[in-house]
């Protein structure tokens, strides 16, 4: 009797229909997220070209929308009646409101002369704000095809011996990995949410997964790698990169505050990743086959991820423009970073890597924004050693107040501004530790 309920699963869950889904939706989401190719003689994914083409075909359309999204973001916590819940919503509040004020300077080009630099708001707005503004909520109507449709129970069975005992997350957070590399870590840290939200993450695995995976994408390291001068040695700087990135982030997984976050779900119950009962492959077609059985309606999924893209939107552009613009206040006309570079300069002297003191101002500035420590070491004749470690710990380094942690913030999984602090300073320690023997190697 079990047999046959068993068999009548069975043949309900590997029906044609479900598996063509799989193969079909799947490929969709694979090639909007995953697949580079050129277009116009850029080389990158669908989503990022799609944005591209809607930021220069209707330039003042994407300012327009950018501008909306956080005038409304700014608005909400005063419309909800929580800004004074307490004090960090008070701060988190305020920094919204001032976010609203910078994106109308911005549109209209209007403020004073410090502020309208091309290196300082026109800049953040236009390469950060206005592309991460299109690009999440475009990238939500896709997120269906990668969320809902058999690919991530698929991966989560191949990838789980491999992601839990290194990473200590499950085998799907492989998905997200790859959405932040090859795509922007802004989808990266949705996806993240939206799965944590579901169940299928613990507090602590989406805590490791945005503050571990949600690194710059491989077109933001070209841009890096350019400013340092290291094309020359891409591959090197690139697999060097990667590498150091990832063993960093098994390391922070198993150190405080990461190590110390509560391991459990958001509404007390999870969605467990099952252990493979028979041949692995088997194992995988069969979760995936169950998760579109037990999906909702393609529309009501594709409306409901919409709807959450431009929710974490509104949560997190006002905090990139007025936080993004702090940071570059900060590093731009202060002696602020200078004295934070004090803290790295024992340990990069110690290293023995060379000009200590400008690798040292570099690196202070990673965590305001990931390009700040290539434009200052591209403004002396640096060795290469020196430049090629600078440029590895601002992609290792991951967490940066003008993009990643807003967005960090902005989701459900709770990390305290201290927390990601600490865990930006551990990262940016290791990172150096890590990549000085393969530097003197290398030159």
């Amino acid at each position: 009797m079990n047999t046959d309920k068993t068999m009548s699963q069975y043949n309900k869950i590997h029906n044609k229909s479900n598996i063509i889904k799989f193969i079909i939706f799947s490929f969709i989401g694979i090639f909007v997220y995953f697949i580079p190719f050129t277009i116009s003689g850029t080389k990158t994914i669908m989503l990022d070209h799609l944005v591209t083409a809607i930021t220069i075909a209707m330039p003042r359309l994407g300012s327009s929308f950018a501008l909306g999204m956080i005038i409304l973001g700014g608005l909400v916590p005063f419309y909800e009646k929580n800004w004074n819940k307490d004090i960090n919503s008070v701060i988190m509040s305020g920094l919204k409101a001032l976010g609203i004020l910078l994106g109308m300077m911005a549109f209209f080009n209007l403020g004073p002369e410090w502020l309208m630099r091309e290196d300082m708001l026109p800049l953040l707005f236009n390469t950060i704000v206005i592309p991460v503004a299109i690009m999440v909520p475009l990238g939500s109507l896709f997120l269906t095809f990668i969320t809902g449709y058999g690919l991530l129970g698929f991966l989560g069975v191949i990838l789980k011996p491999v992601m839990q005992p290194i990473w200590k997350v499950p085998g799907t957070a492989a998905v997200n990995v790859v959405a932040s590399f090859v795509g922007s870590f802004s989808v990266g840290i949705l996806m993240t949410n939206n799965l944590f939200k579901e169940g299928k993450y613990t507090r602590r695995e989406a805590a490791i997964i945005v503050t571990s995976f949600s690194t710059v994408s491989a077109t933001f390291m070209v841009i890096i790698a350019k400013r340092l001068g290291l094309m020359s040695i891409w591959n090197t700087f690139f697999w060097t990169t990667l590498i150091i990135t990832f063993i960093v982030s098994a390391i922070t997984a198993r150190l405080k505050p990461l190590s110390a976050i509560k391991s459990e779900y958001i509404n007390d119950y999870g969605i467990i990743e099952a252990e493979p009962k028979e041949k692995i492959l088997n194992s995988a077609l069969n979760a995936a086959l169950k998760e579109i059985e037990n999906n909702k309606s393609t529309w009501r999924s594709i409306i409901s991820n919409l709807k959450e893209g431009i929710y974490m939107t509104l949560r997190f552009l006002p905090l990139i423009l007025s936080i993004g613009v702090i940071s570059f206040y900060l590093v731009k006309m202060t002696f602020f970073f200078d004295i934070i570079g004090y803290i790295f300069y024992p340990i990069i002297y110690i290293l023995n890597i060379p000009e200590p003191w400008m690798v040292a101002k570099a690196i202070s500035t990673v965590g305001a924004e990931v390009l700040t420590p290539a434009i200052i070491m591209s403004s002396i004749e640096a060795p290469i050693a020196a430049r090629f470690v600078t440029g590895v710990v601002s992609i290792s380094s991951i967490l940066f107040f003008s993009g990643s942690i807003p967005c960090i913030i902005s989701t459900d999984i709770n990390i305290s501004i201290k927390d990601i602090f600490l865990i930006l300073m551990e990262r940016i320690i290791i990172t150096l530790v890590l990549v000085t023997p393969l530097m003197k190697i290398l030159f």
